[in-house]
């Protein structure tokens, strides 16, 4: 069950599924969705059942209460992540060439601790703080690029680069193909690709990394593709194979996530002229501000697949079946968020932006520490902006929800 990008509806609904739990949504091309991402997240908490069955890209169910998804990530053998293979949600072509296994999203505890353990170290808070000069100098090397015009499109000239410049750094990879490896990234988590583009993508970012693990394993450097050559999974060293997974997934996560929660997040200041002069009299409260946008505007999407009939929160799934978890709704969540489309310091219940349970991203203090030296040095040095009154902001949906353009005036 389930292609996610085929557009295509079924003909008729499973007979487990009651009718009350149908509500047709397109994850991909749902005009609300494109028009506004996260007011349409709002709308699901408000208008679906917490947890419904869309007909629509071959059948898929959907969760966007906060508590279900926790309990499905929480319970890894019912819910598995392990069927994505070379990048396609599937496994039934998988004898015919070695499959690439995104590492450590596509496996399953005790696997996945094995594959993980490795980045915990690298990614964790006190390594990552090394990198604070050199997004500070990025961050301000883009500012002066646009500052003089009072005008950019802020998705393109600084939310792009910023990030995914500054992965490529850590990571090991080239950075002179930053606008091909963005595309290729967009390419390879859009929803509305067809199957053989998808395979065409992975096999592209496949061939690029394999030339930087191939320089590595030749020639040790300070970067995350290094460290990883020398990890220790279970008394050995990672296969060739296990490093393009792993690479892959690297790829993906560094050049997609940031990008967007920064778009996003920038949008909220846009549009609010008073919590901008609030953060510029007061820098002390960007990191409690930086969680509400985070918890604000959700970006990443997982799905699952059910390994065995099982009753959820009352609703029968059976063998098969793929679950797609919202996170970017559960952050709507009432019983959890009083007042959820308002923005409010404060708040103290975990948002799910960055997942939770074994999966959770763990490039998460990365992500926090690029937006805290962006919102610091974009908020001292650009006077008042807001959205281009001529061009609005465009966006597009999938695994990812995501802002294509994002044009400000200052």
């Amino acid at each position: 069950m389930s292609s996610f990008s085929s557009g295509q509806k079924l003909d008729k609904i499973p007979a487990h599924i009651p009718p009350e739990l149908v509500y047709e949504y397109d994850n991909a091309r749902d005009p609300r969705m494109l028009e506004d991402p996260h007011a349409r997240m709002r709308s699901l908490i408000l208008e679906a059942p917490p947890i419904f069955f869309s007909p629509l890209n071959g059948g898929q169910w959907f969760v966007t209460r906060k508590k279900a998804i926790v309990d499905i990530t929480m319970n890894p053998e019912v819910y598995s992540n392990a069927f994505m293979m070379s990048g396609e949600h599937s496994a039934e072509h998988k004898d015919s060439q070695p499959s690439l296994v995104m590492l450590p999203i596509a496996v399953d505890p005790p696997q996945h601790t094995a594959y993980r353990t490795p980045l915990n170290q690298p990614l964790s808070a006190k390594a990552v703080s090394g990198l604070e000069t050199s997004i500070r100098e990025m961050t301000n090397e883009l500012i002066d690029k646009v500052l003089g015009a009072g005008r950019c499109d802020f998705f393109s000239d600084i939310a792009e680069p910023l990030p995914v410049t500054l992965f490529m750094k850590l990571a090991g990879m080239p950075t002179n193909r930053l606008a091909e490896f963005r595309h290729l990234a967009t390419q390879a988590t859009s929803a509305t690709v067809d199957h053989a583009t998808r395979e065409a993508t992975f096999k592209r970012i496949a061939g690029i990394l394999a030339e930087t693990i191939k320089a590595r394993q030749e020639k040790r450097e300070d970067d995350l593709i290094s460290r990883l050559l020398d990890a220790n999974i279970n008394g050995r060293s990672p296969t060739f194979q296990e490093m393009l997974g792993y690479s892959i997934t690297l790829f993906l996560g560094g050049l997609e996530t940031v990008v967007n929660a920064l778009s996003f997040g920038v949008r909220h200041l846009a549009r609010d002229q008073e919590l901008q002069a609030k953060l510029r009299a007061d820098p002390s409260l960007l990191p409690g501000a930086i969680e509400e946008l985070l918890r604000l505007y959700g970006v990443a999407s997982t799905p699952r697949r059910v390994m065995r009939d099982e009753v959820c929160h009352g609703v029968q799934f059976k063998q098969g079946d793929m679950v797609f978890l919202l996170l970017p709704a559960a952050n709507y969540d009432d019983a959890v968020f009083p007042n959820p489309e308002q923005f409010m310091l404060g708040r103290t219940e975990q948002h799910m932006t960055f997942n939770t349970g074994p999966h959770r991203c763990v490039g998460l203090n990365l992500a926090r520490l690029e937006m805290k030296v962006f919102y610091q040095e974009w908020l001292k040095r650009v006077p008042p902006f807001r959205l281009d009154p001529q061009n609005k902001p465009r966006f597009v949906g999938g695994f990812n929800l995501a802002v294509t353009s994002l044009p400000l005036v200052w």
